[in-house]
């Protein structure tokens, strides 16, 4: 009787231990308007032209500033002489409707590689406008290294003005 109460004991104290196990669901939710859906061509430009970081890639041709561990940068683009601005010399861009759309490109800084973009949205209820990024942790060990990563956007059309990056990591 005493061994029966004892096994039970255990096995209640296992099954209450997977209750208060740590939850692997993620808030989905990310504050402000999703970016439209960019055409082929934007889309193409950018997978060739503005890799998703540094670490495994040179660092891209565009007008970026350097900037400081833990920083980030972002350009707000609403025309094709904006965008011809930053983007690397000599290159063929895609057109873009900048009368319906704007361009948000954008970098930030931190000392590991081990992170996906998981999503982005704008909050133009702020000002500045900011853009409201969120990386994910990805599974496994990787390296302590200085690694920029880089991601843009096609929103509907924004005002023009300042806008800022908040990057979350999860």
């Amino acid at each position: 009787m005493k061994t029966n109460a004892i096994t039970m004991s255990a096995l209640l104290f296992l099954l209450c231990g997977g209750f208060a196990a740590c939850d692997d669901t993620e808030d989905s939710h990310i504050t402000g308007t999703p970016p439209a859906s960019a055409p082929e061509e934007v889309s193409a430009f950018f997978e060739t032209c503005l890799p998703p970081s540094s670490y495994s890639h040179s660092d891209p041709e565009f007008g970026f500033s350097e900037i400081n561990y833990g920083e980030s940068e972002c350009f707000l683009i609403n025309s094709m002489e904006e965008f011809a601005a930053i983007a690397p010399s000599g290159t063929d861009l895609p057109a873009i409707d900048f009368d319906k759309y704007s361009l948000l490109i954008g970098q930030y800084r931190t000392g590991d590689p081990g992170y996906k973009l998981d999503a982005q949205a704008v909050d133009i209820q702020s000002d500045p406008i900011i853009w409201n990024v969120r990386y994910k942790r990805l599974h496994g060990a990787s390296p302590a290294v200085v690694t920029t990563f880089y991601f843009w956007g096609l929103y509907n059309k924004l005002p023009a003005g300042a806008a800022v990056v908040d990057i979350t990591i999860l």
